[in-house]
């Protein structure tokens, strides 16, 4: 009972130490089980969607329809669906893709709303709905027809609705995509057909060859290589490793300073602990004791920061599922990561405590008694350097680093670490920026990218001609790659090499991002195969270019023709800085890379908030942590403050002696965190692109370095003030009570 009234006391006494700490359990916990389990959420949810609406294998367009669909699933054993598209430009900047309903294959489920039953009625995107201001009950005129909105839906093809499946960046303003009965379609002879499979686990060089003897594949694009099904397992894979790794780095943190006060409160009470011993308490109820103090901060702070986390799980998982389009079928507490939330802090805290107080224990109860025997070391730093020729106030900061090594180890990574939080905002605003901003409008300078359904051989009165088909790479474990045809007078694609020198279109050109996913060197052989008609052939590895779009190949348009029989001045696509009048009929898609910019200006608008979050979550456990080492240091160095306030120093100069210097280790801190967040990040983006066809270059530029000291400066003088007045309460009483025992 004497002890449980101690331990509570010494809690009470030193509340704001030990309040901080619990803070830092609480926000390690809420962070690791909101993110955690919410990315575990998100993969079940699309596995769900996926398997119950059955999700394509591959999606291929060919020159004529095919007659005998049921002779080719019948041979390979696989479902094969027709697919009906129509692009209808709402406006003059937006456009709305209405989709048939099929019947087996990329089935839409209602996220909101009423299932299709009339022929006039619509489901749609609800991203696109939101932009746009369609609301479900309104009345929407497309194509001559007018459609009601019953609802708002989502299809395993879309689930991040890009115009292209090659394209990156969405833009629900100005693309969306809407679902209608597949009747509607009959009276549309404008519309696209393409085909959906599944089952293609096979032999697809087989499919491809059955369905290539009477007719030609326009385009062929698996599943994996769609990013409007791929680009979702990255991100979730992104919070996920969010999750799992920042928490355990703020709970090593959070371990450290426990444990620096635990020591402390050991030390201070060694005459306690030994005078316990004396008069019987056994070892294990006074380890208990001290075990008690880590075990509460970690249980309650584990227990809040998980509920905590539960509640902030749920809007994190509807916010990223609307982001994707992403039905919320079910939401599962996954007990692993429940328990490992609840049990990781005690886990780390309460061993290390029991050594702690174990170590103390061994101590004699007498040497205990006369206060442990402690005497003052002087280290191999002390003994090395001569103290004496430096002048008093400089001999005496430099002591006291010199003889407090560990706390300022500690100060130095706890900066160093609230820094990586604030730079991580920066570093992937200024990596997205540099992606788009300069790589992509450095590389496209075209405005318009016409896609053709039919190889053309005529000479097009504007526009520059080109080719692209989508590959694989045989020697590199069927890589798959787009090889993109180019004349070599072609202006409308921009590439420099490292050194920042343009790269003409007469030698064959990898970009950055696919030379180093597949570590590809200028020089190199790759064997690759056409996925349309599986021709395969060589080619060589002239140059390297500093882009980082897309898995891309270049290469001469007329070796591109030769290689795959195509006939000699042949082109499928048309790039031009202006608008080209072509035949709807005639195209397959049409792209602009306005589209692409305004999808990351709307991307980068909820990025921005989010950067803005992290430096204020950043700036404030940058504040706990120097405020607990601060007030730490001032209560160990109370005595020794007494005696300066007796001899005559003002509050001002002992903070100057006792306290100021260590702004030199927060400066250390924070320039040991720039490499530290940029080498984090490279590793963090390069495993969340592994699946897409893109690579995030790290950047980070350096008014937001400027910006990030500035934060942390804050922190550190805010921590400051709020030790200011337990400086100025330590009393002179207290040197000459010491004096006079």
């Amino acid at each position: 009972m004497a002890l449980r009234k101690k331990l509570w006391r010494t809690m009470l006494k030193k509340k704001a130490q030990y309040g901080a700490a619990l803070l830092l359990v609480i926000i390690s916990s809420m962070i690791f089980y909101s993110f955690t389990a919410a990315g575990a959420n998100l993969i079940d949810n699309l596995n769900q969607f996926f398997e119950q609406n059955n999700v394509e294998g591959a999606q291929f367009t060919v020159s004529e329809p095919i007659q005998e669909v049921q002779s080719l699933e019948e041979a390979h054993e696989v479902t094969i669906e027709e697919r009906y598209s129509k692009d209808v430009a709402v406006d003059d900047n937006t456009t709305l893709r209405l989709l048939n309903a099929t019947d087996s294959i990329n089935q839409y489920s209602v996220i909101e709303g009423e299932a299709l039953e009339q022929d006039d009625e619509l489901l749609i995107d609800p991203n696109f709905a939101k932009e746009n201001d369609v609301a479900i009950g309104d009345t929407y005129p497309l194509a001559g027809e007018t459609f009601t909105v019953v609802g708002t839906m989502a299809v395993p093809d879309y689930v991040y609705p890009l115009k292209s499946e090659s394209g990156f960046l969405k833009n629900s303003q100005a693309f969306g995509v809407a679902v209608v009965k597949s009747t509607v379609f009959e009276q549309w002879t404008d519309a696209q057909l393409f085909y959906n499979i599944t089952g293609i686990e096979g032999d697809k060089a087989a499919i491809k060859r059955d369905i290539t003897q009477s007719n030609r594949i326009l385009k062929w694009v698996d599943r994996e290589d769609n990013n409007r099904i791929s680009f979702i397992r990255g991100d979730i894979q992104g919070i996920k490793q969010a999750g799992e790794t920042l928490p355990i780095g703020m709970l090593l943190i959070t371990v450290t300073i426990i444990m620096i006060l635990l020591w402390r409160l050991l030390k201070t009470e060694y005459a306690q602990i030994g005078t316990l011993y004396a008069i019987g308490y056994k070892k294990s109820e006074i380890i208990r004791h001290y075990v008690s103090y880590s075990a509460i901060i970690a249980i309650l702070g584990s227990v809040l920061g998980t509920i905590f986390g539960w509640f902030l799980m749920q809007p994190l998982l509807s916010m990223f599922a609307a982001f994707y389009n992403l039905p919320v079928l079910t939401i599962n507490p996954h007990f692993l990561y429940l328990v490992i939330s609840l049990l990781l802090p005690v886990l780390f805290f309460v061993p290390l405590t029991y050594v702690l107080a174990r170590r103390v224990l061994k101590i004699p109860p007498v040497v205990l008694i006369k206060g442990g025997g402690v005497q003052t070391k002087l280290n191999f730093l002390e003994r090395s350097i001569n103290l004496k020729r430096f002048r008093f106030t400089s001999r005496f900061k430099l002591r006291e680093v010199l003889r407090n090594l560990p706390r300022v180890t500690f100060l130095t990574i706890g900066v160093m670490f609230a820094t990586v939080l604030l730079l991580i905002g920066f570093v992937t605003n200024d990596s997205f920026d540099y992606l788009i901003q300069q790589n992509f409008k450095n590389v496209n300078q075209y405005n318009y990218h016409y896609t053709f359904n039919q190889l053309q051989t005529e000479i097009p009165l504007a526009g520059q001609k080109a080719a692209s088909a989508p590959f694989v790479i045989k020697n590199k474990d069927n890589q798959s790659i787009q090889i993109t045809a180019l004349k070599p007078d072609n202006t409308t694609i921009h590439l420099e090499n490292r050194a920042g020198e343009r790269l003409d279109f007469n030698t064959t050109i990898i970009n950055r991002s696919l030379a180093d996913k597949l570590n590809i060197e200028k020089g190199d052989a790759l064997t690759v195969e056409n996925q349309l008609n599986n021709k395969t052939f060589t080619i060589k590895v002239d140059q390297i270019a500093n882009s980082y779009l897309g898995d891309r190949v270049y290469m001469p348009l007329s070796e591109f023709n030769q290689q795959n029989d195509y006939p000699k001045r042949s082109y499928t696509s048309l790039y031009s800085k202006e608008s080209l009048k072509i035949d709807p009929e005639a195209l397959l898609t049409t792209t602009t890379t306005e589209s692409t910019i305004d999808g990351y200006n709307q991307l980068i608008k909820p990025l921005q908030y989010m950067v803005i979050g992290i430096a204020i979550g950043a700036g404030i456990i940058g504040i706990l942590i120097i405020y607990i080492l601060v007030s730490l240091l001032i209560e160990e160095n109370s005595y020794k403050i007494s005696l300066m306030k007796v001899i005559g120093y003002d509050d001002k100069s002992i903070r100057r002696l006792m306290i100021d210097f260590n702004s030199w280790f927060v400066i250390l801190g924070f320039l040991i965190g720039i490499p530290v967040t940029l080498w984090s990040m490279s590793a963090f983006l390069t495993s969340i692109t592994t699946e897409m066809n893109l690579t995030i270059p790290v950047q980070l530029d350096w008014l937001n370095v400027v910006i990030s000291f500035i934060v942390i400066l804050v922190a550190y003088f805010i921590s400051i003030l709020l030790n200011q007045r337990k400086l100025n309460n330590v009393s002179m009483h207290e040197a000459i009570n010491r004096s006079t025992e």
